[in-house]
């Protein structure tokens, strides 16, 4: 792996990792303001936090299709795959351990979204590098996109009574 490319693997993981940190205050530091409730977690549930994890790599993934002209198909699909994948490991080893252990613990959950994000990152860099029949047309990347934000600001107001959007009690 290239120096740049390494360099960028690290400022994504960084940069998801503190801003994750930072947003899941924001709801609260704004006064429950409705605007930010929708990037940020309003409550404890799973798919809350997801948040935490796919804005900030939703955020860092536009900066590098503007800034470092990364905009082929094989990059996006690789990236919305290994979010997916990143999203997908902090619900299962959420529910895993605490159907274990019969609670939550913060330092775990802590670790599982650093987890999420080497993860995420890791596999987004995997794919686009050794998957090269991994590729979805742009337009349907945009509409994969699309159809993840709708359901974060959808499921936010409106959340399905199943354990995912369920605050842990």
């Amino acid at each position: 792996m290239r120096i740049r490319e390494k360099t960028n693997l690290a400022a994504g993981i960084l940069f998801t990792l503190a801003a994750g940190v930072l947003l899941h205050f924001c709801y609260e530091w704004s006064g429950e303001n409705p605007f930010v409730a929708l990037f940020a977690p309003v409550d404890e549930s799973v798919w809350e936090h997801l948040k935490l994890l796919f804005f900030p790599v939703f955020v860092y993934t536009l900066f590098e299709i503007i800034v470092l002209f990364k905009v082929s198909g094989r990059f996006l699909t690789a990236r919305i795959t290994a979010v997916c994948i990143g999203m997908f490991f902090i619900a299962a080893s959420f529910f895993t351990y605490t159907g274990i252990t019969g609670r939550d613990f913060l330092p775990v959950d802590i670790l599982i979204f650093i987890f999420s994000v080497l993860i995420t990152f890791c596999s987004s860099r995997y794919f686009e590098v050794r998957c090269p029949s991994l590729h979805l047309p742009l337009l349907a990347n945009y509409a994969l996109l699309l159809l993840i934000i709708i359901c974060f600001f959808s499921f936010t107001f409106s959340p399905p009574g199943l354990p995912l959007f369920q605050s842990p009690s």
